[in-house]
């Protein structure tokens, strides 16, 4: 594996070096994602093919080094649905926290106010995505989930 890397590292700063000599030193400005995600952008995205309620999503994200879904602004959110295509119910990682039942995003971020959410904001609400909407429900509901990580830069 080990070998692999620096063969794939070396591979990547043939083709881009001639292309781009002004990049800066210790990498070549390729990104990588691990096998199964898609690369979007400085992103890496991997979409589950079962379902599980958001708790459960949340855990399986954190057990890939990752975290849900978080979209920050519109071209993300038109980015994303290049990955969700297809999918019906997908949960991102929004939830309603305590106290003040506000939206609030994995990374403890507030959901920015362009985005509208379909549905109730109590206690036990989650956001799912379909489309380029974000909708509300029941965190104990079973959906298809969508981690998101940074991309390795080599």
């Amino acid at each position: 594996l080990h070998q692999y890397y620096f063969q794939l590292q070396f591979e990547c700063s043939e083709l881009t070096t001639p292309l781009f000599p002004s990049l800066p030193a210790g990498g070549s400005g390729c990104k990588l994602c691990p096998r199964d995600w898609l690369l979007r952008g400085d992103k890496c995205y991997w979409l589950s093919k079962e379902s599980k309620d958001w708790s459960g999503s949340r855990d399986d994200c954190s057990r890939k080094s990752s975290r849900m879904l978080v979209i920050k602004n519109r071209e993300e959110m038109d980015s994303i649905q290049n990955v969700t295509q297809g999918a019906n119910n997908v949960w991102i990682g929004l939830n309603v926290t305590p106290p003040g039942g506000k939206w609030t995003w994995v990374d403890s971020s507030p959901l920015d106010p362009i985005f509208q959410v379909s549905g109730s904001a109590e206690g036990n609400s989650c956001g799912w995505i379909r489309g380029s909407r974000i909708h509300s429900e029941t965190c104990a509901a079973e959906f298809k989930w969508i981690c998101q990580k940074e991309a390795a830069v080599i």
